[in-house]
């Protein structure tokens, strides 16, 4: 289809006869030519009787100047996205009336849609090589704010109007739709694996609570049956308070033993008398003696059950001031019991701790800066290892109190200083945005003194506390913090200051600097990779810990390092 504009098909005719063409719509322009001259269009003077009897003969053409509406596809010719592999499908309605007739005729437009689809094709290309083959709409969006406002053409044609629909092609929507459902499965697998992640957690919550339970049952227990007298009569009771079920079995077990304790009794009875007509018969004892030999030989005890009699606790071995083994108490003092072991095979013994003589703070400081992003993870497992390690020994645990601080642009205090046992919470680590090592020093500076003499109210003898700096990036603010650290060493209740330095931070100079003591200064080898380092770090600081905690039950202050591998003092480097 075609639209042309002039309307006696490009060639001129007789002004006369301009009136006379078919299909003459009711807006036109007479355009003349002038000799020699450029070309003009007839105006009202022009159209007055006299001068059309004037230019009656003189040759014209006829152009419609009224508004044409079409709709075109590019599906033949689809537009290319930005990634040039695959197309999008234009459908536009475009509006065009003519502005300049003159420009028309000059130009011999003899298809209108030839010069408007040609002008709106070019444009859309260059607007759909903007956009990937998922952003149609996007691209739609832009295109109609571009084509809002009227565009004159250099061939005298005005569009006024266009709308464009893009959407991709055949092939496009296949793979668009490939995309989403792509897009999806992602999503639901996510969903589906933090699912998983918060059912196992959960789990393992659940998991935790339950042991904890059993074992605060077990210790309730204990502490009942270690106020109960364990004769088998009183087991028997408590089995049946227990069991009711079990009544007629309890019942027989009780006669059993009723029986027993009489036939016990007749046998001492006559292995006394035995021995009376014995004594008479040589001569030892006369008759008259009889009544005291009885009561010194039975000891007042005829009839008494020895099963009926409580249960001695088993006993812990006296020392060089008691007797030998098994003998009880020596002179030395009072007998040390130690506590039964339940379920055990041959009445196997676990003997009391010995009560520290000294009490041991120990600070763990870690870096949360950006140059510790790599290994947070593996320090959160530092203090769930350290309280596993002081859990499982504790006698170490009972002479030891830990807190930990983090630092990074500031100072935290996650968890205050307490003795480490199951049911403590260890704190999650969150990273910051710097790294500034004065805002921790001056915390350290307020904190310990609160804490020590807090401590000296509760027990005899405090040592001196211990403070594990672990730094993953050099400080930024280099020039603040050693005043502080400074005033941190010259205090009374000054701490020893271990200083590891992993990652950016490995550098001997500083942590010997950092250290209370240069030797106190550990940096990872060169080359370390930053997680590994954190833990070697964690089985330094647990080696380190335990050492203290034995040192602290023995009344003194040992600090020994020994650097696993990966690890290694300042104090080598030159």
């Amino acid at each position: 289809m075609t639209i042309s504009l002039i309307l006696n098909n490009g060639q001129p005719v007789p002004r006369r006869r301009a009136g006379k063409l078919e299909n003459l719509p009711p807006s036109v322009a007479i355009v003349y030519p002038v000799e020699h001259g450029p070309w003009v269009t007839e105006s009202r003077q022009d159209r007055s009787p006299a001068q059309r009897f004037l230019h009656a003969n003189k040759d014209c053409y006829v152009v419609d100047l009224s508004d044409h509406r079409r709709t075109g596809r590019l599906s033949n010719t689809p537009l290319t996205c930005s990634d040039g592999g695959h197309r999008f499908e234009a459908t536009f309605d475009v509006g065009f009336r003519v502005h300049d007739p003159v420009q028309v005729v000059r130009g011999n437009v003899k298809d209108a849609l030839t010069v408007v689809y040609g002008y709106l094709t070019a444009r859309m290309r260059v607007y759909a090589a903007q956009f990937a083959i998922d952003r149609a709409a996007d691209a739609q969006d832009h295109m109609n704010r571009a084509f809002a406002t009227a565009m004159p053409l250099p061939e005298g044609i005005t569009i006024y109007h266009c709308t464009v629909l893009i959407e991709p092609d055949a092939a496009a929507r296949v793979f668009v739709q490939q995309l989403l459902e792509a897009e999806r499965e992602r999503v639901l697998g996510q969903e589906a694996h933090r699912t998983a992640e918060g059912r196992t957690h959960s789990g393992e919550r659940l998991k935790d609570i339950q042991h904890e339970a059993r074992i605060q049952r077990e210790q309730q227990e204990r502490r009942v049956l270690a106020g109960l007298q364990l004769d088998f009569r009183g087991m028997i009771l408590e089995h049946l308070a227990k069991h009711p079920a079990d009544t007629e079995q309890a019942m027989n077990l009780l006669m059993r033993l009723e029986e027993s304790k009489v036939g016990r009794a007749e046998i001492r009875e006559e292995r006394h008398v035995e021995m009376v007509k014995y004594l008479i018969e040589k001569g030892v004892v006369r008759e008259i003696d009889l009544p005291g030999l009885r009561q010194g030989a039975l000891g007042g005890a005829a009839g008494m059950d020895p099963l009926a009699a409580p249960l001695p606790l088993p006993q812990q071995l006296s020392g060089p001031a008691g007797g030998g083994p098994g003998t009880g108490p020596g002179p030395a003092g009072p007998q040390v019991t130690a506590p039964v072991r339940w379920g055990g095979s041959g009445g196997s013994q676990t003997p009391q701790s010995p009560p520290a003589t000294g009490l041991m703070p120990v600070y763990v400081v870690l870096d949360v800066s950006p140059g510790a992003a790599g290994c947070r993870i593996e320090l959160a497992n530092a203090l769930r290892s350290l309280q596993t390690a002081l859990v499982n020994s504790p006698d170490v645990a009972s002479a030891i109190r830990v807190s930990v601080l983090t630092y990074a642009e500031g100072a935290e205090v996650l968890m205050p200083l307490v003795e480490l046992t199951w049911g403590t919470s260890v704190p999650e680590l969150v990273s910051g945005t710097a790294c500034r090592h004065r805002p921790v020093f001056q915390r350290l500076l307020e904190l310990l003194p609160l804490d020590l003499e807090r401590l000296k109210e509760q027990v005899p003898r405090v040592l001196r506390p211990v403070v594990f700096f672990l730094t993953a990036q050099p400080a930024e603010d280099g020039g603040d913090w050693p005043a502080v650290h400074a005033e941190l060493m010259r205090h009374h209740y000054h701490p020893h200051l271990v200083v590891c330095g992993i990652g950016a931070a490995a550098r001997p100079a500083l942590t010997t600097r950092l250290a209370s003591l240069p030797e106190l200064g550990v940096v990872a080898v060169p080359g370390s990779d930053l997680s590994e380092s954190a833990v070697r770090f964690s089985v330094l600081l647990q080696n380190t810990v335990l050492h203290l905690g034995r040192s602290a039950l023995a009344g003194r202050m040992e600090l020994h390092l020994e650097c696993p591998e990966g690890l290694t003092p300042g104090t080598t480097f030159p």
